[in-house]
């Protein structure tokens, strides 16, 4: 009897040094898992938006004012800031004013009248904001603005009264991917 308890002393002390027990496999098992997961949901579905282009524009700051509410004789002044506000490098095209159900190029663009069709209007100048001027536009990096300020007299706008609400439409061009942007801000026009 002495001989087999040894037998089974020695079995069993090579069964406790076999290697990894049965839950220790199962949490690198799931873990791996996780991991795989997630590098495929990252190459598919661009799952971390770091990686993913994703380009966009906002508006703000817009205003229009009509100094003493005359704008015949005055004209108004218009400011408005435009923001990069995705994580791709855009170049901002054209700035239309939509007035009365008729749209205006302020910057860029094409404007039809009456008298003419006006190209490549320069109404609105950058006056602030980290940009740099490129053909067909102006560049902004993301998270950068640029501020855009000019006069618009009657034969730019044939009219534009106090209290009115106007529409400005700022379109643009991702500088990786090409896409093509727009962003449109209503706002009323003060004295």
């Amino acid at each position: 009897m002495k001989k087999i308890n040894k037998l089974e002393n020695i079995n069993t002390n090579k069964k406790g040094k076999r290697g990894l027990s049965n839950i220790v496999g199962s949490l690198l098992l799931i873990v791996l898992t996780i991991v795989a997961a997630l590098l495929i949901g990252h190459f598919v579905f661009g799952l971390f938006s770091a990686n993913s282009h994703n380009a966009g524009i906002s508006i703000s700051d817009a205003s229009v004012i009509i100094p003493g509410g005359e704008y015949t004789a005055q004209g108004a002044s218009i400011t408005l800031t435009v923001t990069d506000s995705g994580n791709d490098p855009i170049v901002i095209k054209t700035i239309y004013l939509e007035s009365g159900g008729a749209q205006y190029a302020l910057l860029g663009g094409t404007t039809g009248t009456t008298t003419g069709t006006t190209t490549g209007a320069t109404v609105l100048q950058p006056i602030s904001g980290e940009y740099q001027t490129v053909k067909g536009g102006y560049l902004v990096e993301p998270g950068q603005s640029i501020t855009f300020s000019g006069i618009v007299t009657s034969a730019t706008v044939p009219s534009l009264s106090t209290g009115q609400t106007i529409v400005f439409l700022v379109s643009g061009v991702d500088n990786v991917t090409a896409q093509t942007l727009s962003q449109q801000i209503s706002v009323v026009v003060q004295d």
